[in-house]
């Protein structure tokens, strides 16, 4: 990807700094991702210590699909711009990895927030940053909040498989213990319902969550129809 050059970029640098954000799932998810940005962005620019500095702008692009052609094809609209790095996307892996490796070729920062793939650990590029907690990390902050408040018992709710090798640390503090960790698996429809009226049979008030946001809202949704969404339940979840 042969990219033009930009001689008028030093001028415009020092007045404003433009970060882009990839953002996926359109339909469900940008609005809070959106409003992040903007919340983020806007406390930046009024921050006293930094008057009389360059105002923070983000572009932001919106992908489709997980698509790593059609990532390819935005990174050639972003990079041009000459911004001074790129955020995203948050659940679209294959596009995240096209996004690094065309950032370390051109040697601009990316900005990772999608959750660590077990599975699928890459070699990272210098230019790489992720702002997204690794799952030893997660599994220490969910056993700790159990533990605050005396939780146990608990059910995990699992999107994928890959769940049990992500939280295996939290898993094993289980295997130990008198606490009771019951763990549920979505099936290939998708629809969490059968097993949120299992957890509610169950009277399991404490609940957690690993799916990505879209599923994570999802799952929300449906259980605010079957009434768990009082007091009485607990949610906690791993990605947002």
């Amino acid at each position: 990807m042969r990219l033009p050059a930009r001689p008028e970029l030093t001028a415009v640098v020092s007045s404003l700094l433009s970060p882009a954000a990839v953002l996926d799932d359109p339909m469900e998810c940008s609005r809070g991702e959106r409003l992040s940005i903007t919340l983020a962005k806007n406390r930046i620019n009024r921050a006293p210590e930094r008057a009389g500095k360059a105002k923070v702008e983000v572009d932001i692009f919106e992908l489709l699909r997980d698509s790593e052609y059609e990532t390819a094809e935005t990174m050639c609209q972003i990079l041009p711009k000459g911004v001074v790095g790129v955020l995203g996307p948050s659940s679209s892996p294959a596009s995240s990895s096209i996004i690094s490796n065309i950032c370390g070729e051109k040697e601009v920062p990316h900005f990772k927030v999608a959750p660590e793939e077990f599975l699928k650990l890459q070699f990272q590029r210098f230019t790489t940053l992720s702002l997204h907690p690794s799952n030893t990390d997660i599994s220490v902050a969910v056993a700790g909040i159990l533990n605050f408040f005396n939780c146990t018992t608990a059910c995990l709710i699992c999107a994928k498989a890959e769940c049990l090798l992500n939280l295996e640390k939290l898993l094993r503090q289980f295997l130990i213990s008198k606490d009771t960790l019951s763990v549920r698996m979505l099936d290939d429809s998708r629809d969490p319902t059968p097993l949120l009226k299992e957890i509610r049979d169950d009277k399991t008030a404490t609940i957690i969550v690993h799916a990505n946001a879209s599923m994570s809202h999802t799952i929300l949704q449906k259980a605010a129809e079957l009434g768990m969404a009082s007091a009485y339940y607990t949610y906690i979840f791993t990605n947002l």
